[in-house]
Order: structure tokens, then C-alpha cells, then sequence
């Protein structure tokens, strides 16, 4: 698996982690002690409503690779979203005055359109190797924000616990995908998938996260 740990690295080395931390809106506003019931709602349905995209998609990648490897992959972060969906639902909407039964009907915003837009994209079209970098690209940009939010938001003292926690379980990208990501790689590029896609929808993904993000603040 040398070749796919090589485009890992990489492409890792590219990613615009410090460029994501530094000019997220929320943190900055967090820091700031503004941080305003709007934002939080914002926030709880934009989560919300993203896995309603992200969620189901797992279900058309699992149809269309009938493989072990990358069926294990994806099954396992479906799990991850599924858990996280849940405390979204029974925790986090309830505490800054959202009915999740409301969301689920709820109209999207644009950054939350743009985002369900890509992930049905990459469920329908990309190959496993391409689908997994589009996941490892999300959490490796996400996952450092939610890090630095979590004291920050602590800090403000009146951000109810559920979306801290939430915010805390996505704190670092879980370390059974870093495992499972070289293997999934190897895998879509030993059954003919162009190498030149593995990081094609990947590169997407920090636009979409600042386009999101700053609809959390802005609205």
C-alpha cells in the first residue's frame, strides 16, 4: 500500500488546516464572547440537515462497491454519523430550542444545498479510493476547528453541554478511518480507478466548509 500511503501524505501536506482555524467565524466569534442563540441554532440545523445528505449516501456506496474493504470503511463512518445524528436529535436541536421533527422538513440554506450537492455527487460517481479522500479531507479540516471550539465555547459558559459534546466527538478524525483509509485507497486504484481522481472531490472541500461555516455566522 505504499502508493496510497504516498498520495495520503501527500495530499495531507496540502490541506489548509491553519487556514481553516484562523479564518473560521464561529471560533473567531466564540473568542470573542459573541456568540449568539442564532449562531447555535444555525449550527444544530445545519448539522442536521447536511446528514441528511451524508447519511444515506453510505447506503448507495455500499450498493455500488459490494466489497469488504471499502463496505467496512464506509459502514464504520456511518456509524459515526449516525451517533453523532442522534444527539443532534434527542440533545443538541431540543437545547437551543429546535424541533428536530420540524428540520427534517425544513428548507436548506445555500452552503447546506452546496454541500448535499457534492456528497450525492461523490455517492453516485466517485470511486471508493476518491470517496474515502473526500471523507478523510472532510474530518482532517473539520476536525481542528471543532477542536479549538470546544474550550472556546466552554469558556462563554452559557452554550448548552449537548452541542459542546457534539462539537468534542468530532474533535479528531477517529483513528480506525487513518487505519482503514491507506487500505480503501489501494483498493480503488488496484481495480483501475484513475489515480489523478483520488483527490478530485477532496479538493472541494475547503471551500465548501468556509462557504458553510460562514453561513453559520452570517446566516
Amino acid at each position: 500500500m505504499a502508493k496510497a500511503a504516498e498520495i495520503i501524505r501527500n495530499y495531507q501536506a496540502l490541506l489548509p488546516v491553519k487556514q481553516q482555524v484562523e479564518s473560521n467565524e464561529l471560533l473567531a466569534a466564540a473568542r470573542a464572547g459573541r456568540v449568539h442563540p442564532q449562531h447555535l441554532q444555525r449550527f444544530v440545523a445545519g448539522e442536521f440537515l447536511t446528514q441528511q445528505a451524508e447519511i444515506p449516501r453510505f447506503g448507495v456506496m455500499l450498493d455500488r462497491f459490494r466489497h469488504e474493504v471499502p463496505d467496512g470503511f464506509f459502514a464504520y463512518v456511518a456509524t459515526v454519523y449516525i451517533s453523532q445524528r442522534r444527539l443532534l436529535s434527542d440533545a443538541a436541536a431540543p437545547a437551543v430550542g429546535l424541533d428536530p421533527e420540524e428540520l427534517r422538513g425544513a428548507d436548506l440554506p445555500g452552503a447546506v444545498v452546496q454541500l448535499n450537492h457534492a456528497v450525492a455527487w461523490v455517492a453516485s460517481h466517485a470511486g471508493p479510493a476518491e470517496a474515502a479522500m473526500e471523507l478523510h479531507a472532510d474530518f482532517q479540516l473539520f476536525c481542528p476547528v471543532a477542536a479549538e471550539l470546544v474550550p472556546a465555547l466552554r469558556e462563554l459558559g452559557n452554550v448548552p453541554d449537548p452541542v459542546i459534546a457534539y462539537l468534542e466527538n468530532y474533535s479528531a478524525e477517529p483513528e480506525e478511518m487513518r487505519q482503514r483509509l491507506p487500505e480503501v485507497v489501494e483498493h480503488g486504484l488496484s481495480r483501475g480507478e484513475p489515480e489523478r481522481w483520488v483527490t478530485r472531490s477532496a479538493e472541494n472541500v475547503p471551500d465548501l466548509l468556509s462557504d458553510y461555516w460562514h453561513y453559520i455566522v452570517a446566516g
